[in-house]
């Protein structure tokens, strides 16, 4: 049944349910003058089809909660819907329904339903000698919010990554039935979301520095001492541990779903913890480990 009455409706399924939400908050996850009212309901959808991405699920439907302070221009509203509306549709599912109200500050909370078709990934399968790759490149969404917070105008490369994330649900799919062992969206930093698969599956990880992805940008960034695409959260890309029978059909992968992959380190005994490697081999520290909404950093 469609939007409208007091509850959706959906037919049952033959697969298991995949859910997940989040919300984006004004002044915690974004600034309004940092993007455009559709862009920013376009986000806040991607940021959720992330989270069924990393589990290889098939989105079905979204749930979309407004709280907006009385002053908000209704176009405004209108637009954030829209794009809400316009990404959900993109990834082949429906918004079948969710609840507008007044509230201080700007916050959209998004409920999001996939079906599970084919094997599902948890951050709990990963094991010792398993390769670890990520989709896409690394810290440029961070990067970008580093400038706007500087009063800097970010490289136009680096705003889109904030912008305009994409989810991986081609890769997602395409990786579980290749058989990849555990999956993690990077929504808080690639050493953070890292240590909580690690933690998960109770092993430890070698990545090496040299190897991340990066942007032209980032690149020149981290080679001046930051460490945007080790730490840098926000990109909503896929980090994903794969046994080594998965390695000859990454290229082929890569083409199917349209998606960069790359190899980045390495699966090892918990007793080792996770550890970034700089080009010598030696133990790379980074000043922060990635986002914490309560403690700020770990």
């Amino acid at each position: 049944m469609p939007p409208g009455d007091d509850c959706a409706v959906t037919a049952p399924s033959p697969h298991p349910l995949a859910l997940t939400t989040d919300a984006l908050v004004d002044d915690v996850h974004f600034r309004r003058d940092w993007l455009a009212w559709r862009e920013l309901g376009r986000r806040v959808i991607t940021v959720n089809l992330s989270d069924l991405a990393a589990m290889g699920a098939i989105p079905a439907w979204t749930l979309v909660a407004v709280a907006a302070p009385a002053e908000l221009p209704a176009h405004a509203l209108d637009e954030i819907l829209d794009g809400c509306a316009d990404a959900t549709a993109d990834a082949g599912a429906v918004v079948a329904g969710g609840n507008l109200t007044t509230a201080p500050v700007l916050s959209i909370t998004v409920t999001a339903g996939g079906t599970l078709p084919g094997p599902c990934l948890t951050r709990g399968g990963a094991r010792v000698g398993d390769h670890l790759l990520v989709t896409g490149t690394l810290g440029g969404s961070a990067a970008a919010v580093a400038a706007w917070l500087a009063g800097e105008r970010p490289d136009a490369s680096l705003a889109a990554r904030f912008v305009a994330p994409v989810a991986r649900i081609a890769a997602g799919r395409a990786l579980a039935a290749a058989g990849a062992h555990a999956a993690i969206d990077l929504s808080d930093g690639l050493m953070a979301d890292l240590g909580h698969l690690c933690a998960a599956s109770g092993v430890g990880a070698v990545v090496e520095r040299a190897r991340l992805p990066r942007l032209p940008a980032v690149s020149r960034l981290d080679a001046a001492g930051h460490d945007f695409a080790a730490t840098g959260g926000e990109d909503y890309e896929l980090l994903v541990a794969c046994p080594d029978e998965v390695l000859p059909r990454l290229d082929a992968l890569a083409r199917a779903t349209d998606t960069p992959l790359a190899i980045v380190g390495r699966c090892v005994d918990a007793a080792h913890g996770v550890v970034l490697q700089d080009e010598g081999g030696r133990p790379h520290a980074v000043r922060t480990r990635g986002f914490d909404h309560f403690g700020r950093t770990t």
